[in-house]
């Protein structure tokens, strides 16, 4: 029997393949609306850096370092000045009947996720937060998306789209987040990038919460022993150097990405260049990147590098106390 063609053949949309599921996604419902702007321009509007250290007991990975910042989304809306909330619903069959209308009056939807639902990713851990655009319906009543480095758009079944707009993993817990705007509409200005420098800087500064921000990796350093002593730390060094490297960050925990935006900001704003941002930037990068090797070995070692672990750290926070310092310059 024939399939209908819709199965076979995407629709066109605006998607580039990116590096980070959010900020492609934001740049490809950005472009749908009529404002084009580079992944790494939407990345940094949303001042996406960040550092977070979670601890999840009883799971696979019980403690975890989060190396962008929480709310991006809604960060880079505030910063664009157009009003943005994530609607949220109580049960799946709501979130799905809802993402239907959009499609049918042809509004594509922003959409968190978890990735172990989503099929073509074949994940065997779970991994909430994970953006996505969901474009329309195909006559099979699957829905086209797109996620971030593939080139165009696949089809998920309305089922695995609900579980994975609705997952229970922690540390993110979703309600079938969405959002589907009718418009959008903005120019970027040098104010609003000057402000999103100093958005970021200040989060990374902050120490007021010992497990946010450059504090954090003090806090990381002196957690290393139960690194060792608490689960399977080979797991736990893999999945911190796959978030820092690996899973949507391009490299460096989102710091190449970043140097990238301040590079392209400098056009707007040229003192962004005479305070060597960018470049100390790219030295942020790789410190990271050096960090994440190094996590990358320690899951292959035959014991657990405390010590070159706590110094690779201590690199990572001096590198981006004087990015940081530069900034709040700027």
């Amino acid at each position: 029997m024939n399939q209908p063609n819709d199965i076979f053949t995407p629709p066109s949309v605006p998607h580039i393949a990116g590096r980070h599921c959010g900020s492609s996604a934001i740049r490809d419902l950005m472009d749908f609306h009529g404002i084009t702007l580079s992944e790494a321009m939407c990345f940094g509007l949303g001042s996406g850096l960040g550092i977070t250290y979670l601890e999840l007991p009883n799971t696979q990975t019980p403690f975890i370092v989060h190396v962008r910042s929480m709310g991006y989304e809604a960060e880079f809306f505030a910063r664009i000045g157009v009003p943005f909330a994530w609607t949220e619903f109580d049960t799946p069959q709501a979130a799905s009947a809802s993402l239907e209308q959009h499609l049918a009056a042809h509004r594509p939807a922003l959409l968190l996720t978890d990735i172990y639902y989503l099929p073509y990713f074949a994940s065997k851990t779970h991994f909430p937060g994970h953006a996505i655009v969901a474009w329309q319906m195909a006559s099979t009543g699957d829905i086209w998306v797109t996620d971030t480095e593939r080139p165009t758009a696949l089809t998920v079944t309305a089922h695995a789209l609900e579980q994975a707009r609705f997952s229970t993993s922690p540390p993110f817990v979703h309600y079938g987040s969405q959002f589907a705007p009718a418009s959008l509409q903005t120019t970027i200005t040098p104010e609003m990038l000057t402000a999103a420098i100093h958005a970021n800087a200040y989060t990374l500064q902050d120490e007021s919460n010992p497990l946010n921000g450059l504090t954090a990796l003090d806090t990381w350093i002196s957690d290393l022993p139960r690194w060792q002593s608490t689960g399977d730390w080979r797991w736990t060094t893999r999945f911190a150097y796959q978030v820092i490297e690996k899973r949507g960050t391009g490299g460096g925990g989102f710091r190449t990405m970043y140097a990238e935006f301040l590079s392209e900001a400098a056009r707007y704003v040229p003192r962004i260049e005479d305070c060597r941002l960018p470049i100390l930037m790219q030295a942020c990068a790789q410190a990271w990147c050096d960090l994440a090797m190094l996590l990358k070995a320690a899951s292959e070692a035959s014991e657990f590098p405390m010590d070159a672990l706590a110094e690779c750290i201590r690199s990572v926070k001096a590198t981006e106390q004087q990015y940081v310092s530069a900034a709040l310059r700027l």
